[in-house]
């Protein structure tokens, strides 16, 4: 699990303060369970300025900070355990103080193998993103059993994100161009601690980044892409999911395709388990252009029916998954779906649970999230694969 690390210190001038350094430590809080990277405020009162801000974690030194942004990213890890964080601040003079919190591991009665599942939701409003819900007015459901959240939180939150690129002949020119614009903005918009790969392709995979925050690196491979051959959109997905699989923390989709498929060997049958044991969500970026290609197109291996089938099975593979299909009337605004989704990611709730059942045999688990608010719209994955043992 990942959680961004936010450490903001001020330094405040108290005239006749009793002690020259105070250190009071908002999050977390004393007894508190905490698991993977955990969000640690503290905030420094001196007279003098801060030279320097420690901080230990189960008695190693996780950050040691000396000047402005104060920021980190600790990771404690998902077992369910006590950890002692102690923060130590020096100023100028010399003068220092130290401040210990320990959060406590989850009572159970029967110890168990469980997996935290992560939920990443979004909720609209009339179409926009509702940002000021507090954790009471969500409930989880996971096989129509509601489960309690050990962790809650809003906005951003680090993401690794797969971006697919449709370059078969059907997105030739100027569409080509504006699709790799498209992904190009999507990682110039990430935050520090976001990555993303970007793969094209076609019937084969024609060019990919490494996992990268640099939009240089995707620059680099734009002026060298053409379009060539027909589409495997199944194909490649799954290819994205084998790459996402071995990462950590939030991982998305960003697919860009017309959607129709008429060269890969694998039907989304075949990796729609794949998508619910990764658990990643699915994004289709869609030109309009692909209804009319859909009704008119078949291949050596699917005919008219069948593309139909397997659109249907894409758009429905998205939607389980929480992520959503953009419909593209231009495709000069591919740049604009692709910063769409980014400031969606930003702008979700993050609800962590451990399942109050697990069977530990692969089977599939249904997850209902419902919000206590009037007129809002709830989209999140509807479900996953439980770990096998």
């Amino acid at each position: 699990m990942r959680r961004l690390l936010t450490l903001g210190v001020g330094a405040f001038l108290l005239a006749g303060a009793a002690a020259a350094v105070v250190v009071s430590v908002r999050s977390p809080r004393e007894g508190a369970s905490v698991f993977g990277e955990v969000e640690v405020e503290v905030e420094v009162i001196t007279t003098a300025e801060v030279v320097s801000v420690e901080i230990r974690v189960d008695g190693k030194v996780a950050a040691h900070l000396t000047e402005p942004p104060y920021r980190t990213v600790v990771d404690v890890g998902d077992e369910n355990r006590s950890h002692t964080f102690e923060i130590t601040a020096l100023d100028a003079t010399g003068e220092s103080d130290t401040r210990t919190v320990v959060t406590r591991a989850i009572a159970i009665d029967d110890e168990v193998s469980l997996s935290l599942q992560q939920l990443y939701v979004t909720v609209t409003r009339d179409g926009r993103r509702v940002l000021d819900l507090d954790p009471d007015q969500f409930e989880v459901l996971d096989n129509e059993q509601r489960q309690t959240a050990v962790t809650f939180e809003r906005g951003d939150v680090p993401l690794t994100a797969a971006i697919l690129i449709d370059s078969s002949l059907s997105m030739e020119g100027d569409a080509l161009t504006a699709a790799l614009t498209g992904a190009r903005a999507f990682v110039e918009g990430m935050g520090e601690l976001d990555e993303a790969k970007v793969m094209v392709f076609s019937d084969r995979l024609l060019a990919t980044t490494p996992f990268t925050g640099d939009p240089g690196v995707v620059s680099a491979i734009m002026d060298g892409v053409r379009s060539a051959g027909s589409t495997a959109i199944n194909d490649h997905l799954f290819l994205s999911l084998k790459e996402l699989e071995v990462r950590q923390g939030r991982k998305i989709i960003v697919l860009l395709s017309d959607g129709l498929d008429v060269d890969s060997l694998l039907e989304m049958k075949d990796i729609d388990w794949k998508i619910g044991r990764v658990q990643s969500v699915l994004y289709w970026i869609r030109p309009v252009w692909g209804a009319d290609l859909e009704r008119r197109h078949a291949s050596v291996w699917r005919n008219a029916t069948e593309q139909r089938r397997e659109i249907d099975a894409l758009a429905q593979a998205v939607e389980t998954s929480g992520g959503r299909t953009i419909s593209l009337e231009h495709i000069a605004d591919a740049a604009a779906a692709f910063r769409d989704v980014l400031q969606e990611q930003r702008e979700q709730y993050v609800i962590g649970y451990y399942p109050s059942v697990d069977r530990d045999d692969g089977s599939w688990h249904r997850v209902e999230v419902r919000v206590a608010a009037p007129g809002v719209a709830v989209r999140a994955r509807g479900g996953y694969y439980d770990d096998e043992h």
